[in-house]
């Protein structure tokens, strides 16, 4: 069965929603433990040449920042595992995307969810009486995402369509996303080659059982007949319970999903 030895979507205490604590050297020694070979840290950012979404979270969560990073990176102990600096860059409905063509050349990689509908969306759409139009605004900003002018830095679409803290059951949109609009989509992320990320941090609680029936294997099997090729990110915002969770449930998503190597994307390889 396929080994995942990689895991690109990590947030250190850059990020200021994860733990204080979340250092990047710590990451690392604990990554190398688990047999992974290549990690990718992805911090929440938003480009200070686009005005924020979210003042209050964004403002700070600049290059400048995230690149303090560096510096821990370099006086970590790396033997047997490679690092990257990548950053998780949020959409904008403007922009496509919150970060300039320049800025993001600075980067090993970026990370593009088109599901923090709490920071980007009107909020009268994250209302019941609204699914309609959450759906459809991730839809849209899904598809602006892949056409942004930084579409060839992005390595992977981040645990799409999983509407992030929604007041009621985010399946819910799942199951009104259509296999057409899916495979659309999909169908595109392909052709750009940007791969579908596997989000275990959305599905860390789950039994091997509750995977084989999650919304998400739908979107995931489409993908791959799409073409799309799969990265695995553990959406971690804490270094302590990380070895407890994130190799278990990648197999179990290796299992559900019957993948193989050819359907890592080769950079994750």
């Amino acid at each position: 069965m396929l080994t995942i030895k990689h895991d690109f979507h990590i947030h250190t205490e850059r990020s200021l929603c994860a733990y204080r604590d979340a250092f990047a050297k710590d990451y690392i020694e604990k990554a190398k433990k688990m047999g992974l070979k290549k990690i990718g840290f992805a911090d929440h950012f938003w480009d200070s040449a686009y005005k924020c979404l979210d003042f209050l979270f964004y403002e700070i969560q600049n290059y400048e920042h995230l690149a303090t990073i560096k510096e821990e990176i370099k006086n970590a102990d790396k033997e047997g595992i490679e690092v990257y600096f990548g950053c998780e860059a949020e959409y904008s409905p403007e922009h496509g995307v919150a970060i300039t063509e320049e800025c993001a050349e600075k980067f090993d990689f970026i990370i593009v969810p088109n599901s923090h509908t709490h920071k980007t969306m009107p909020a009268e759409y994250a209302k019941p009486d609204y699914k309609a139009a959450h759906l459809e605004f991730m839809e849209r900003a899904y598809y602006n995402i892949l056409n942004s002018p930084v579409s060839g830095k992005i390595l992977s679409m981040a645990h799409p369509f999983d509407a992030v803290c929604c007041p009621y059951d985010n399946n819910e949109l799942k199951r009104m996303l259509t296999d057409d609009k899916m495979k659309y989509l999909f169908t595109a992320t392909a052709e750009k080659g940007i791969a579908v990320e596997i989000n275990i941090g959305s599905m860390k609680v789950y039994d091997e059982k509750t995977i084989e029936m999650a919304e998400e294997i739908r979107m995931f099997n489409i993908a791959k007949e799409c073409g799309c090729k799969f990265v695995f990110g553990s959406d971690a915002h804490n270094v302590h319970n990380y070895d407890e969770y994130y190799i278990p449930k990648c197999e179990m998503m290796v299992k559900a999903l019957s993948l193989k190597e050819d359907d890592i994307l080769e950079f994750a390889r």
